[in-house]
């Protein structure tokens, strides 16, 4: 009995730890995925860039506001990921601040591999993700 408590508070300890590592890393683990977001927008030379602020994080994603290296606000950015056949494609979704939201929304996928399977995607399951997207736009 001493020895499973033992155990059992080793196991406890090391959760612990590596949950406050977790917390204590979150904003070091978010400039690195806006820096890589930002060099994949740079690579295909797409003049919008993230900015490190986040605006809110949702069930789908990470909401953040985006502007164009000629400058100015442009609106929002949704980083997300779509899951299609077990496989996950990370993307960005662009939606602007200004006028119809529908059919507005450009979805982005972040990679060469992202984008042959983001290719093959049925419509459909895009427009389930750009229906998510707008209903969390307007919350």
């Amino acid at each position: 009995m001493k020895n499973a408590g033992i155990v059992c508070a080793w196991i406890a300890g090391l959760l612990l730890c590596i949950w406050l590592l977790f917390f204590f890393t979150q904003s070091v683990q978010n400039d690195a995925l806006i820096r890589a977001v930002n060099k994949t927008l740079a690579h295909t030379e797409d003049e919008r860039r993230l900015d490190k602020e986040i605006l809110g994080r949702t069930s789908l994603g990470n909401w953040y506001r985006f502007t164009s290296t000629s400058g100015g606000f442009e609106g929002k950015a949704l980083l997300f990921s779509i899951i299609d056949n077990g496989i996950l494609i990370s993307c960005l979704a662009f939606v602007p601040e200004t006028g119809e939201v529908a059919g507005k929304i450009e979805i982005l996928p972040l990679s060469n591999h992202a984008r042959a399977v983001f290719n093959a995607i049925h419509q459909g399951v895009i427009n389930i993700y750009r229906m998510r997207i707008e209903k969390e736009r307007l919350l």
